[in-house]
């Protein structure tokens, strides 16, 4: 089916208005969030603190990082897969990535040394500020999903510790101008994935029917999409869906992903 012709994702608004708990807007916006993910595993987030300023920075620092040499950028590495530097894989060769392992504690000071061992506070500041928004709006996201299972008393002690690990990747142009899977189908592992991209699309998200969806919002809005733990947490009730990325035209294509991973006890929301 062409992406012209599939339904649109829906669309959340995280506005302040809507973000002060006890109010009748902070509960309307708690059922959409569990619609949403129980119905079809994402949405697109009108989150207003990640304006449209931040978010070309963020993106003119990714172009920054990944025209580094080689050399440079293997100098990341991490004991998980996917999670150090990713490139030049038969599999997948029009995809590259680097991981930023707890990017709201230390881990974007670390990784910025280990880049420019000179130092680059520019790129410091955008990725530490950006990395905080999105950690700010998943945990806003668990917090209406818990609240909208009826688990209001003691939220904090629910959520538990986290970490926010940050993906950023690069797609590069495909030689041919056809559709080209840059990175293959998958569901995520974490409770939530944060997805923004820079106007060049690619995401697709599979629905529960087996069509596809093409994720391409105006810029700055993310997707943000249900993993796995989330999936498992909730019995079911959940959807982690499948998504893919296929390169698409003549341009480079940058996108991050920013992970939330906690510890929560195991009750049932049933």
């Amino acid at each position: 089916m062409g992406s012209e012709t599939l339904p649109k994702l829906p669309t959340i608004n995280f506005s302040e208005q809507n973000l002060s708990p006890g109010t009748n807007s902070w509960f309307s916006t708690c059922i959409e969030v569990q619609h949403a993910l129980e119905e079809y595993g994402r949405f697109v987030a009108v989150f207003d603190e990640v304006t449209l300023e931040i978010h070309n920075a963020i993106f003119r620092t990714l172009k920054e990082l990944f025209d580094l040499p080689t050399e440079t950028k293997i100098q990341n590495t991490s004991h998980k897969p996917y999670h150090g530097y990713v490139g030049q894989l038969p599999f997948i060769p029009l995809h590259e990535s680097l991981g930023i392992n707890n990017s709201t504690t230390q881990g974007v000071q670390s990784f910025t040394k280990i880049m420019w061992p000179a130092g680059n506070q520019h790129f410091y500041e955008s990725v530490d500020s950006y990395s905080m928004l999105l950690a700010e709006l998943q945990e806003i996201v668990m917090r209406m999903v818990l609240e909208s299972y009826g688990i209001k008393d003691g939220c904090d002690s629910h959520i538990g510790s986290t970490t926010h690990p940050l993906l950023v990747m690069k797609n590069q142009v495909p030689e041919m101008p056809v559709n080209n899977v840059t990175f293959p189908c998958h569901t995520d592992k974490s409770f939530t994935t944060i997805l923004p991209q820079k106007q060049v699309g690619g995401l697709e998200i599979e629905t529960k029917d087996g069509n596809w969806i093409a994720f391409e919002p105006p810029s700055p809005l993310p997707c943000v999409i249900a993993g796995d733990a989330f999936m498992a947490w909730s019995n079911g009730r959940i959807h982690s869906p499948n998504h893919q990325v296929v390169a698409r035209g003549n341009e480079e294509r940058y996108s991050l992903g920013a992970a939330f991973f906690q510890q929560m006890d195991n009750k049932n929301t049933r």
